[in-house]
């Protein structure tokens, strides 16, 4: 009696799958072989869920709409809403390199994700290719193109906060601005070497929204407001006069009070004046001088006595403080922080200087510190956009510029998904998977809710996926808060779908299957 014969039967009859020959036998186990999968299984179900907001919220064929495109429609297999799905997804899901379209190409649930069109079809026909991603941000970088992506940048962040707040403009709206190093490691055009990062960078410009700026409100709408990239060399205040006009214009179709947080690179009378004048509060850390520091020198004298184990942190408003070329006087705060280094106090007290222009009934010295403290999330933030390892590699700084700028809308519309699923709370789950205010990270999100697993089924005029079961509970959790979202009130830039064509027959040299590059 065969081996097959002996085994007990299970009522179960085997498929061709089942009859399938294994390609490989492990030697450390040989009960476990290696076989060869159909094209039905996706690493990429998240993509689902990013399809999901992003036509709640009308994103991509809005943004699409504003662009311009000169290719003849009659030889486009592609068009545009489709372009910017494939490149902001795969960036979302931890694709950054433009080969990876290669792959995602031929992978089901990002297919089904990506096509505008309807119908089963959508996960039969492969997806653009590297070359044709390519063709997208030249096309970028065409006429307006830039400038028009640049501020859409913000949708995400308007939408979201229409779609979950019911259109009601939040009361605080915070928006930290600073430079940040991008490296790089060829000869791209702008990419300097920097003395203080000791690298060759590029050092981009970007705002980055949060309502009453402490990045744990319960209120929805926060991510990248506007971004620009500078050669490696820029100033840190470089073009910001230019960048705080369009941050303010669009903060504040977000909140009835705009606020902004400022490193002491952006404390030149200049930009002060301008934000004041624009009805905008700033909290900005003043460099030091030494009128400053002979006011600070009697709050410097640490009290008799042994001191707290804890040291000495207190935060002062100094008076008779004011900057010639200032428009009126500003608050000048000084903040002493005298903390013990190895159980020991140092020689002298550190210490710093603010300037706000927040009124002191609005907030004390000490709140208006805690404010300004907040601006290490936005920190954690830009590290978060950094794992996304985004390469600015390309010899043209204009398409160097829209990767950036289609890397942080990604950013943007897996910030809507991480917001949902920190407030999404499942009753069904026992406990909650999901309970609210838990934290999630960018890492976690991708990780957790994007990379998901799952198995196509085709059953009739439908497209089964087969979710990995234990994600179930969070996927429908946040799916359901997805599904309780708004109508936006009004129409968007775009007055209709645009009418699709069929699918144009793909190129002899398209591969049709997924074929690795060895």
């Amino acid at each position: 009696m065969s081996e097959a014969e002996k085994a007990p039967s299970s009522g179960v009859k085997s498929n061709k799958r089942d009859q399938q020959k294994p390609l490989f036998e492990f030697s450390f186990n040989q009960a476990v072989k290696l076989r060869r999968e159909t094209s039905n299984v996706s690493a990429n179900t998240g993509a689902l869920l990013l399809r999901e907001v992003d036509d709640k919220l009308l994103l991509a064929l809005d943004i699409a709409a504003r662009l311009r495109d000169d290719r003849d429609p009659r030889y486009v297999r592609y068009p545009v809403p489709e372009l910017l799905r494939s490149v902001i997804y795969a960036m979302a899901l931890g694709y950054a390199r433009q080969d990876d379209a290669d792959t995602l190409a031929h992978d089901p649930a990002f297919k089904t994700a990506v096509w505008g069109k309807a119908g089963t079809r959508v996960a039969d026909e492969r997806l653009a290719s590297q070359p044709t991603i390519s063709r997208l941000v030249s096309l970028l970088t065409k006429w307006d193109n830039l400038e028009s992506f640049r501020h859409s940048l913000y949708l995400p962040i308007l939408r979201h906060q229409q779609a979950d707040g019911g259109d009601t403009r939040v009361r605080l709206g915070v928006v930290d601005l600073d430079g940040y190093p991008i490296p790089v490691f060829g000869d791209q055009p702008g990419a300097v070497y920097n003395g203080y990062y000791g690298k060759k960078v590029y050092s981009p410009l970007a705002a980055y929204f949060s309502v009453d700026g402490d990045f744990d409100s319960r209120r929805q709408g926060e991510g990248f407001l506007y971004a620009k990239l500078r050669p490696g060399n820029a100033s840190p205040a470089g073009e910001a006069e230019a960048v705080i006009d369009a941050v303010i214009l669009k903060a504040k179709e977000l909140a009835q009070t705009v606020a902004l947080r400022l490193d002491a690179g952006f404390a030149g009378a200049d930009i002060l004046n301008r934000i004041d004048q624009a009805g905008v509060r700033f909290t900005v850390r003043l460099p030091d001088n030494p009128v400053l520091q002979r006011l600070a020198q009697p709050y410097l004298v640490r009290p008799q006595g042994r001191p707290p184990k804890e040291g000495y942190e207190y935060a002062i408003e100094l008076t008779g403080y004011r900057n010639p070329k200032w428009n009126k006087s500003f608050r000048v705060i000084l903040v002493v922080v005298d903390k013990p280094k190895d159980g020991q106090l140092s020689l002298a007290p550190e210490y710093f200087f603010l300037c706000t222009n927040w009124p002191k009934e609005s907030r004390s010295p000490e709140e208006c510190l805690d404010h300004y403290r907040q601006r290490a999330v936005f920190e954690d933030r830009l590290g978060e956009w950094n794992n996304m390892r985004v390469k600015l590699s390309l010899d043209d700084f204009s398409k160097n510029e829209a990767i950036l700028l289609l890397s942080l809308m990604a950013f943007n519309l897996m910030g809507i998904i991480r917001r949902e699923a920190e407030s999404a709370h499942d009753p069904r789950a026992n406990p909650p998977h999901t309970p609210e205010g838990s934290g999630w990270d960018m890492g976690r999100t991708r990780n957790v809710l994007l990379k998901a697993g799952s198995v196509l089924v085709r059953s009739g005029r439908r497209l089964l996926f087969d979710l990995v079961e234990g994600l179930a509970p969070l996927w429908l959790a946040v799916l359901g808060r997805i599904t309780r979202w708004h109508s936006l009130p009004h129409e968007p830039f775009r007055a209709r779908s645009p009418i699709l064509p069929d699918f144009m027959p793909l190129p002899a040299h398209a591969f049709r299957s997924y074929t690795p590059r060895l």
